[in-house]
Order: C-alpha cells, then sequence, then structure tokens
C-alpha cells in the first residue's frame, strides 16, 4: 500500500464591481470559487453573513441561499455547491439591501464570505484563501435644515415675539451633536 498525499484546494474571492452605495442601495458581490488543489472536494458550501446595517436581498443574488429577502444583519447565509472536482469552478451572487437611514459615523458596509467542504478528503493545504472579503464606501451625510418662523405677527415696543424653530434632518444618515443657536435681535428705533 502506497500512500498519495492529495487534497482539495479550496478558493474564494469576492468582488463588489468598485461600487460606492448610498442607503437605500443594493450592493451584488460576485462570490468566485474553484478547487485549484489535487483531488475532489464533496460537500462544499459557501458562507456569508449578512453585513452591519443591511439587509439580505434575494432579488439581486443567485438562487439557492438558505436566507430570505429582508433577513436582518448577523443572519448567516449558506449556498450549498456540493461536489467540487479538481480544476472545477464557479460563480455565485451575494445581495445586500443598504439601511435608510444610516447610522452616525457609517462610511462603508464590509463583508465576508468563505467556502469549506466536509473534510472528508482531509485539510486544505491553504486555509487563507477560503475566505475573502470586500469593503464598499458608502455615501451618506445628515442634512440639518431650520426655518425660522414668526406666525407672521406685527409687533409693538416691549411686545413678545415667539419664533418658532422647527428642525430636522432631511437626508439619509443620523447626526450627532446637533445644537441649536439664536442670535438675540436688537430693536433698532428708525431714524427718519
Amino acid at each position: 500500500q502506497t500512500p498519495v498525499e492529495a487534497a482539495p484546494d479550496l478558493t474564494i474571492t469576492k468582488d463588489d464591481g468598485n461600487v460606492t452605495t448610498i442607503p437605500g442601495g443594493v450592493v451584488i458581490y460576485t462570490l468566485t470559487y474553484a478547487n485549484v488543489g489535487n483531488q475532489d472536494a464533496t460537500g462544499v458550501t459557501i458562507t456569508d453573513t449578512v453585513p452591519l446595517n443591511t439587509t439580505f436581498n434575494a432579488a439581486g443574488s443567485t438562487a439557492g441561499w438558505s436566507c430570505n429577502d429582508g433577513d436582518p444583519a448577523g443572519t448567516v447565509c449558506t449556498y450549498t455547491v456540493g461536489n467540487l472536482a479538481v480544476g472545477g469552478s464557479g460563480t455565485g451572487a451575494f445581495a445586500v439591501l443598504v439601511d435608510n437611514p444610516l447610522p452616525a459615523g457609517v462610511d462603508e458596509i464590509d463583508n465576508a464570505a468563505l467556502i469549506a467542504d466536509d473534510g472528508s478528503n482531509g485539510a486544505d493545504p491553504t486555509p487563507d484563501n477560503n475566505q475573502d472579503d470586500a469593503q464598499t464606501p458608502v455615501e451618506a451625510a445628515p442634512d440639518l435644515t431650520i426655518p425660522n418662523d414668526d406666525g407672521g405677527v406685527t409687533t409693538t415696543p416691549a411686545g413678545v415675539v415667539l419664533y418658532t424653530l422647527t428642525y430636522a434632518n432631511v437626508v439619509n444618515q443620523d447626526a450627532t451633536g446637533a445644537v441649536l443657536t439664536a442670535n438675540v435681535s436688537q430693536y433698532q428705533p428708525f431714524e427718519p
């Protein structure tokens, strides 16, 4: 009996297409996988976790993921490849919908994918290439507004004017440290 040193060697890469997204946008990651070893792999699966500040988007993903449309961040999704022969390869898509609005300070979506087999043919000789991630920039910013309204009143000396300050953040990212500043007006008498 002559021992044979052989094992599957799985690889995976994740690519977001170098896009920049926005709150409410869909990011589609292309997953490219292969067996570059010298033995067939069995029970191959890909695992991807829905990243922070997103939900799973089934419409943009390859059919067959274990997740349901709208599953929240932190949900672990699996895709069954099955057997993968030596030299075999394939691609799939994993898509997410970016939350809208986003919490303050979020400027990217970070997502990683992992490929593995059932281990029946031994350990992967190069496990470092069994995982890949992508950081997708997000364009988002708070936009603060504060219309100033005196209600259309006319006043007199010693009269009180009530200003209503209605403030809002009207776009797609939370604001922090918001401060209202009002300058007290000084009465200027009319001089002919």
